[in-house]
């Protein structure tokens, strides 16, 4: 058998592991519309914290709808120019949407209309018959979200007539109040009355799983809600990792070279930082891995796997320091939920970096996640 040649991260290309990642990640296609003074660009704003349309290279791809896309913007975004209520264009409006979704979903996965956000500003109290009609359409080609926007403008009796417009049009819980009014956002219990959150939740669920680390990749999540979705979906990429890991020790190999040093494992490690948005440029993000991350992970590793090997997973040969695959996966999936949740917990409070969370909270979170034993009691 072949020697292992151990991790060296000094030879590592953090710079070539992030644009294969970013190649890897699969784009969702959304297009935002609604008559002009909807509110989209608002709402863009507000769900992805900067506006694409400034950050993104964008060209037409009709008469009046542009793609905003980029290498570093984990979506795409088609942008329509609107219409004036009670215009003349507007029948040529409805007829270019529909048409450009139709052509869409008729093409291959990655070029289909994935969501659609349809605005429809609140304050001028009224659902007119076109949009009716564009939801209508567009509901029955792809999933639509109606976001009734500026909501602070209007009272409750005039919210639900609004709402009631729209009951037989798409089903209720696609239909979304929202505002970015501060007075609303800053306000705990009148911003109760707002579906930021709730929109992201239902735009992620309508995905497939392989579309959704891209859109909560680009989310500005704020509420706790959010912050817990994005690290409940992060198990999905966690779970790749396992499975490679598992696949690296079908035969067994000692621990040193297989586990603590593993690429597979910094890899994982470089994917959740760049999925929780962690702000490090390349040389920063390499120096955060070799002085926190992988001492980490070696202190954990001979504090817990060569005194409980044997407790964690039975059958493992402690005694000659080997690992098997089921060890492997079971230290990986440990080593991925530790990260994982250390950058949740950057996310929800930020009074302390990642770097001394990782210091302080990684090792008792992996042994943690270690007593869990998910991969011999559950697979994920």
């Amino acid at each position: 058998m072949d020697k292992k040649v151990p991790f060296n991260l000094d030879t590592y290309d953090l710079k070539e592991e992030l644009d294969r990642l970013r190649g890897k990640v699969k784009k969702p296609n959304i297009l935002i519309a609604g008559a002009t003074g909807s509110g989209k660009s608002s709402v863009v704003n507000h769900v992805f914290g900067r506006d694409l349309t400034k950050v993104a290279a964008g060209e037409p791809v009709t008469r009046g709808i542009h793609q905003f896309m980029s290498d570093d913007i984990a979506i795409v975004l088609y942008d329509s120019e609107g219409y004036e209520i009670g215009s003349a264009r507007q029948q040529a409006y409805a007829d270019e949407v529909i048409g450009f979704v139709e052509r869409a979903q008729t093409k291959g996965a990655a070029e289909q209309m994935h969501l659609v956000w349809y605005a429809i500003n609140a304050s001028m109290k009224r659902v007119t018959p076109l949009d009716r009609a564009l939801i209508k359409q567009l509901n029955e080609a792809t999933s639509v979200a109606v976001l009734l926007t500026q909501i602070d403008q209007v009272d409750m009796e005039e919210l639900t007539a609004l709402r009631n417009e729209l009951a037989d049009v798409v089903p209720e819980q696609a239909v979304f109040q929202v505002s970015v009014a501060e007075e609303l956002l800053n306000d705990p219990e009148l911003r109760a009355h707002l579906d930021w959150e709730r929109l992201v939740t239902w735009s992620v669920e309508q995905l497939d799983q392989s579309l959704q680390e891209g859109l909560l990749m680009e989310i500005h999540a704020e509420s706790e809600a959010m912050l817990k979705l994005k690290r409940k979906k992060a198990n999905r990429i966690i779970s790749g990792y396992v499975a490679s890991a598992g696949t690296a020790a079908a035969v067994p190999l000692p621990f040193a070279d297989a586990i603590a040093l593993t690429p597979i494992q910094v890899t994982m490690s470089v994917h959740l930082f760049r999925y929780w948005g962690v702000k490090a440029n390349d040389d920063m993000l390499k120096t955060l891995i070799g002085s926190t991350i992988i001492p980490q992970i070696g202190r954990a590793l001979s504090k817990t796997i060569l005194l409980n090997v044997m407790k964690f997973f039975p059958g493992a040969n402690a005694a000659a320091s080997v690992i098997n695959a089921t060890v492997a996966s079971g230290i990986t999936w440990a080593i991925g939920l530790a990260i994982n949740e250390v950058a949740y917990r950057n996310a929800m409070d930020s009074s302390k970096t990642i770097e001394q969370l990782l210091n302080s909270d990684f090792g008792s979170l992996f042994e943690q996640f270690m007593e869990q034993n998910p991969v011999t009691k559950k697979k994920s």
